[in-house]
Order: C-alpha cells, then sequence, then structure tokens
C-alpha cells in the first residue's frame, strides 16, 4: 500500500472528549478526511462526527463502527488515530500496522516503553508512519525557552521545577486504574517529560514518590530527576582551557509535580520554572501561553532575548513552533556562547524583565494538534523524515514514566 498523496482517509478509534476535540482540529486540514469513528456508545460517536462537521459540512457521512477492531480492518482507511485507553495501545497499534495503516497514537503509546518500542521496529518493518501524539514541543514558547537555555541567555541552568495541579478525575474512572493508565507519570506525565528532556537533557537518575489514599487513588505524585545536558559550541568560543572538547557536561535537578486534587469550579494551573545564574524563566500553561522573563543581563543577552520574543507568533498557528526554530536557526551562527563569570563586576549588567502572552486557550491547543496531524503527513511522504518528537522521543519519554512509577509511597488513611 501507499499513499504518496493526501487527503489521508482517517478513522478515530475511541470517541471519547478528547476525540471530538482531535476530530474539530482535523476538519480544519484538507490534507486528512475523517472516513470511520468507533465508540462504545452512539451518544459517544455522534459527538466525534458532531465536533467535525461543525467545520466540514460538505463530505460523505463517516462510517460508524463499535469496536476499534473492526474500523482498523476497514480497507477503506488510511491512517488510524487511537484515542483508547492507554491499556489498548499497544495491542490495537500492532493490529493497525500489521493491516498497513499508518498511525498517530494518543499518548503514551503503551503502558511500557518495551511494548512501544517494539511496535516502532514494526513500524519500520511496514514502512508505516507511526506516531505518539507528544504536543508540547509545537508550542512557539517552548520552543523558545529551549533555545534560551542552549544558548545560556540568563547563565547556566542550575535548578527547574514543574507544577502542575488538574482537576480530579471521577472516583471509579479508568484513570485511577494503574491496569489500565499505568498511572499519573505515565497516562500523563510523558507530555512534561518531553519537555524537560528537550530542555535539560536526558535522566542520570530518577525517584519517584505518591501519597496513596485510602481509597486507593494516587492523586499526588512528584519526581525528582538529576538530566546531563551537553552543552555544544564551537571550540573558537570556548575559554582555553576547556578547548579541548566541544561539550560541557553539566546536571540538573529537576522536580516534577502532579496533583489530579482541584475542585471542579477551581482554576487548575501548570507552571515551569527554571532557575539560571543570572535570572528566571517562568512558563505557565498546561497550553503554554505565558512566559515571564526576569534578570541581570548584558545588553546582548537581552538584545538576543528580545530578538527571539519578537518573531514568536501570537495568534494560533500551527507553524508557529517551526517559525522559532526557522529563526533560531538562521541565527545560530550569531549567537555567541556566555560561559559563567568569575565576576560580575567586569561586566555591565542591567534588570530585564519581559513577559510575552499567547491569548486564545483552545486556538493554540487545536493549532498544536494539528501541526502534530501536518508532521504525521510528512512522515508519510517523506520515509527519511522521522517527526520532530520522534518514536525514539516517545520511547524515552514513557522509560523515564516508569522509572518514576516504581515510587516510594505513603498511605492515608
Amino acid at each position: 500500500m501507499s499513499y504518496s498523496l493526501p487527503p489521508y482517509r482517517v478513522g478515530i478509534a475511541g470517541a471519547g472528549a478528547f476525540a471530538a476535540f482531535l476530530a474539530g482540529a482535523l476538519a480544519m486540514l484538507p490534507e486528512f478526511q475523517l472516513t470511520a469513528v468507533a465508540g462504545r456508545t452512539d451518544e459517544k460517536r455522534q459527538g466525534v462526527l458532531a465536533a467535525y462537521r461543525q467545520r466540514q459540512s460538505d463530505v460523505a457521512s463517516p462510517r460508524e463502527y463499535r469496536e476499534a477492531t473492526e474500523l482498523i480492518r476497514d480497507p477503506d482507511i488510511d491512517v488510524v488515530i487511537l484515542s483508547t485507553p492507554p491499556h489498548l495501545h499497544a495491542s490495537l497499534s500492532k493490529l493497525a500496522l500489521m493491516q498497513g495503516k499508518h498511525v498517530l497514537l494518543e499518548k503514551p503509546g503503551a503502558l511500557t516503553s518495551a511494548a512501544l518500542k517494539d511496535n516502532a521496529h514494526l513500524a519500520t518493518k511496514q514502512r508505516r508512519a507511526f506516531a505518539v501524539n507528544l504536543v508540547l514541543r509545537y508550542n512557539p514558547l517552548v520552543e523558545a525557552v529551549e533555545w534560551m537555555i542552549r544558548h545560556r541567555l540568563l547563565g547556566r541552568v542550575y535548578h527547574a521545577s514543574l507544577h502542575n495541579a488538574a482537576h480530579r478525575v471521577t472516583s471509579g474512572h479508568w484513570f485511577w486504574n494503574r491496569n489500565q493508565s499505568g498511572g499519573i507519570f505515565i497516562e500523563h506525565g510523558v507530555h512534561f517529560f518531553e519537555v524537560g528532556r528537550h530542555w535539560f537533557g536526558e535522566p542520570e537518575d530518577v525517584r519517584g514518590f505518591a501519597i496513596t489514599e485510602a481509597s486507593g487513588e494516587q492523586s499526588r505524585v512528584w519526581a525528582s530527576v538529576i538530566h546531563r545536558s551537553g552543552t555544544h559550541v564551537q571550540e573558537t568560543q570556548l575559554p582555553k582551557k576547556e578547548s579541548a572538547s566541544n561539550s560541557l557536561d553539566e546536571y540538573v535537578p529537576v522536580q516534577y509535580y502532579h496533583g489530579f486534587t482541584m475542585e471542579e469550579d477551581a482554576p487548575e494551573s501548570t507552571r515551569w520554572e527554571v532557575h539560571c545564574a543570572q535570572g528566571r524563566i517562568v512558563l505557565e500553561g498546561w497550553i503554554p501561553q505565558r512566559l515571564y522573563i526576569e534578570g541581570m543581563l548584558t545588553e546582548e543577552q537581552a538584545k538576543q532575548i528580545d530578538a527571539l520574543l519578537d518573531i514568536v507568533p501570537t495568534q494560533p498557528r500551527a507553524d508557529a513552533g517551526e517559525q522559532v526554530r526557522a529563526w533560531a536557526a538562521a541565527r545560530l551562527s550569531s549567537v555567541l556562547y556566555a560561559p559563567e563569570r568569575t565576576s560580575s563586576s567586569l561586566v555591565s549588567r542591567l534588570t530585564y524583565q519581559r513577559t510575552l502572552s499567547l491569548p486564545d486557550r483552545q486556538g493554540w491547543y487545536e493549532a498544536m494538534a494539528q501541526a502534530r496531524f501536518l508532521d504525521l503527513c510528512r512522515m508519510i511522504q517523506d520515509p527519511n523524515w522521522s517527526g520532530l518528537v520522534t518514536l525514539d522521543d516517545a520511547v524515552a519519554d514513557l522509560a523515564l514514566a516508569e522509572s518514576c512509577t516504581v515510587s516510594e509511597t505513603w498511605q492515608e488513611g
């Protein structure tokens, strides 16, 4: 089977609220056409179809299936999007690949990194595009922070933390069943581990913790991860004593906290804080929307940060992250590596503060999902393209989540 030209015929297996969101985002892309939906109830299937038809009303009525396996075996489907509970990801994606389908999996992609890796190998053998729906790196603020960290525009990073406070999930939901969800770090935390690895490097040491409530639910989990960052620089930019190597290994301790404890009418919050030698970076929002930077910076550092933030699109765009990456690549040769100075008195520094906000949370969420869809489209058309967030990334994120889930626990009640 070969699919060289869009539109690609899509089947969505799993018909919950998130599937409806994906269908609405998909409807705006001419590269794809929703062909079928699988869900256990008529109501859920109709909810997904309604989200699609609201924006794409002039297409043939998509087929409806009760079972995901029926949809996967439909010969008229090119791409399967799996938005089922995590414990079904590995088996259903394997079936889809064996049926010759391209596959986009909702995170985490499997309950274990070994299972996800096995299916990644199968996708290579089948010559099919296969990706996990990890979307945060498609946000332009996430890419802007990575560029500032990589080029030490606030000096070296010494510590970072993520605090994620979410609404309580209803008791009895599959989310609380570790056999179905894998737990918070696996079902949810992989998004943030992907950002952490992107910003700070690969994990060197991990410790995970959890509090188990009387109900058996673990609504609060946290982990301490030591990331190893390799700062790559040109030899001519290094101090003389370091010129023998073009990589500086540095360790960054990062704390990750997730709490599904907020009452329904309480505001959720997600906040990264990155503490550097010359200041801090704060990124807020599960869908990142507010970036705040403060520090004591040189004039050149301030100019570099301003130039970066000035090109970040403030209205939702699927190519927003790509725009930041393209700008960064064009400026790479002009960015000077600035090793930490031993005496601040040698350099004139000024107080720097700046905030950048992206309005329209829902619009940005859709734009990030669309960017992932378009990345999959490129993977289908170009076998040499592995995606912005690769399968190796998804496997590494899940492996880190597994390490954090093997945790020390405290029992309440």
